[in-house]
This record gives C-alpha cells, sequence and structure tokens, in this order.
C-alpha cells in the first residue's frame, strides 16, 4: 500500500510540475495582434540572458512567418524540439529547420561579404532575415538595391558588435589593458537587466519579464540603427555619389569635388 500511495503522490508532483513548466512556456508569448491561427513558438535558454538571443528574439518575431511568436524560455531538449524555431541553445545550427544556435563545437560560420567575426544568435537570425526584416521597415521591395545596402551597413555598425562581445572577440589585436572601463555598450547594458544574484527569490515570472525588457532595449535599437541609416546615412551618400560623378565638371582632374550640401562624414 505504500509503495502505491507513494507512486502516486510522486505521479501527482511530477505531473503538477510539468503543468507548472508548461503553463510558463506557453505564457512567455506577448502578441501585439490577435490571430485565430495558432502562433509560432520560439525557444531560447532560460536563466541568464544575453544581447545576442534578446535581439535575435526580437528580429525573429518581425518575419512574415513567425510575427509575434510566443517565446519559450527553457533548455529541455524535449520542450526545444517541439519549437519552430530554436535560438542560442539546441546545439544545432540548421536554417532550413531554423535553429540558431553558436556553441557548438566547430561552429564557425561568419556573415560574409568581408566579415569574418564569428557570428552569434543574433547575427545568425539576421543573415537569414535580415533583407527581409530591413524591407518591411523601410516600406522596399527586399531585391530593391537600398535594401542590400542597408543590410550591410546595419551589419557593419550594429550587429557585428553583438556578435563580438557574445563571442569574446576583442576590438583591438593588442594584449594591453584598456585605459578605461567602458560598461555603456548595448550588449552590457542588456546584461543588467538580469535579475541580481542579491535578490535570490525573483519569481520565473520576473525573469522572463527582464527578459521581454531586454528584447525591447535590444530591438529599439536596432530599429534606430535602421531607420537612421536610412533617413539620414542612404541620402548622405547620395549627395556624396552624384558629387562623384559630376567631379569633372569642377575640374577636368577630376580629383576635385564640390558637396551640393553639407553631410555627415560618415565612411561606413
Amino acid at each position: 500500500m505504500m509503495n502505491i500511495f507513494s507512486s502516486s503522490f510522486a505521479g501527482a508532483i511530477q505531473r503538477r510540475a510539468f503543468a507548472a513548466v508548461s503553463n510558463r512556456i506557453l505564457s512567455c508569448g506577448w502578441r501585439t495582434l490577435s490571430s485565430s491561427a495558432a502562433p509560432k513558438r520560439v525557444g531560447t535558454h532560460d536563466g541568464k540572458f544575453h544581447c545576442d538571443e534578446a535581439l535575435g528574439c526580437f528580429m525573429i518575431r518581425r518575419t512574415a512567418k513567425f510575427y509575434d511568436a510566443d517565446i519559450v524560455r527553457s533548455r529541455d531538449p524535449l520542450v526545444l524540439e517541439k519549437l519552430d524555431a530554436v535560438l542560442d541553445v539546441g546545439g544545432v545550427y540548421d536554417p532550413s529547420s531554423d535553429r540558431y544556435d553558436h556553441h557548438q563545437k566547430g561552429f564557425e560560420e561568419v556573415f560574409g561579404c568581408g566579415y569574418v567575426t564569428k557570428l552569434s544568435s543574433a547575427g545568425l537570425v539576421y543573415k537569414h532575415y535580415g533583407k527581409e526584416i530591413i524591407a518591411k521597415e523601410v516600406q522596399l521591395d527586399s531585391d530593391h538595391p537600398d535594401v542590400h545596402r542597408l543590410f550591410l551597413t546595419v551589419y557593419k555598425n550594429f550587429i557585428e558588435a553583438v556578435d563580438a562581445v557574445d563571442n569574446g572577440i576583442s576590438q583591438y589585436n593588442t594584449t594591453q589593458l584598456p585605459r578605461f572601463v567602458n560598461n555603456t555598450s548595448l550588449s552590457s547594458r542588456v546584461e543588467r537587466l538580469n535579475p541580481d544574484w542579491i535578490c535570490p527569490n525573483q519569481s520565473l515570472a520576473e525573469e522572463d519579464e527582464s527578459f521581454q525588457q531586454a528584447m525591447k532595449v535590444a530591438g529599439n535599437e536596432f530599429l534606430e540603427c535602421i531607420n537612421f541609416h536610412a533617413k539620414s546615412w542612404l541620402p548622405a551618400r547620395s549627395v556624396v555619389m552624384n558629387s562623384l560623378l559630376a567631379r569633372k565638371s569642377i575640374d577636368s582632374s577630376g580629383e576635385i569635388i564640390m558637396l551640393t550640401n553639407s553631410v555627415p562624414d560618415d565612411r561606413s
């Protein structure tokens, strides 16, 4: 009788624990639009988070395929294998099944186009979905030349730093110590959104809320980067390019250009 009771009691505890985890997982989404169709589910790991998966989750939820998907935070392989996409966990990089981890042995994927920094989960999502996200944000076709230009410059000026920091790649080829400490970068600010160790009794819901905030912080800066380069950098580039094309009308040597407008000195 004792064994039967113990077995039943243990089973009840396991069922309640599984229900608690399931409820947490399924309630992690924060869709902004209602839909009659079942939402897609995008997974990432639970526990301490970093900028790359926060940004990656933000970006992938702006695609047509995963628009406003629920976010599932878990390290359980049985949970992850049932999801529509998985970022920064699982040990698999396979874009055909939307698996975007970069921690596995032998992973050396880079963005290409001359960039050799190893990608994080953010860089992987951007590599495969960046043009779609940018095209939607600036309201152009994804094959428009300006979308391609923005795709490259946003990687250079925003995404690559997230990739490098997450992979522990130094910005400088030197062994000298930095002259000062800089903890104001996006990656540093996102990391500070993690629950503080001095408050060990924070709930899982509070942890998930912190991750949502991290997504917003990283995502808003990502969109700001796109819009700055679309609304300021591209027009400035056009002024410079037109002046270059007209340079021989200023001087036959072609060594002098005249800018028709004052534009920022940005060589990116």
